[in-house]
């Protein structure tokens, strides 16, 4: 009862798969994928940056990099080179009051490290 087919000795169970899935490089097992390594230097990320500067400015756009304390994350505003006003800002300011309301709430049900 069944169909058969050549080179399968059973369709539930495969005991060798000759054309078995490569993952990617940087994927660990059950495929799940690894966090970067650093690799870059200052050195490195101040070229990239400089390059990614010049590329806006042909654009009459700014970059203006800052962190935002309260929630310890880098902030990223793309100016508009003429009015200087900001025309997106990376994560948006709504949810960088979100997360600091949620680090606020977790501060109060958890006053303690370990």
């Amino acid at each position: 009862m069944g169909i058969e087919i050549q080179g399968v000795q059973n369709p539930r169970i495969s005991q060798e798969y000759p054309n078995k899935p490569q993952f990617p490089e940087g994927r660990g097992k059950l495929g799940r994928a690894r966090p970067p390594e650093p690799v870059e230097t200052k050195k490195d990320i101040g070229k990239s940056l400089d390059i990614l500067r010049e590329a806006f400015r042909m654009f009459n756009r700014r970059l203006k990099f800052s962190v935002n304390e309260e929630i310890d994350r880098v902030v990223v505003k793309v100016v508009d080179g003429t009015t200087d006003k900001v025309i997106k800002e990376i994560p948006p300011e709504e949810i960088q009051k979100l997360v600091a309301r949620i680090r606020e709430t977790i501060g109060i049900l958890f006053d303690e490290e370990i």
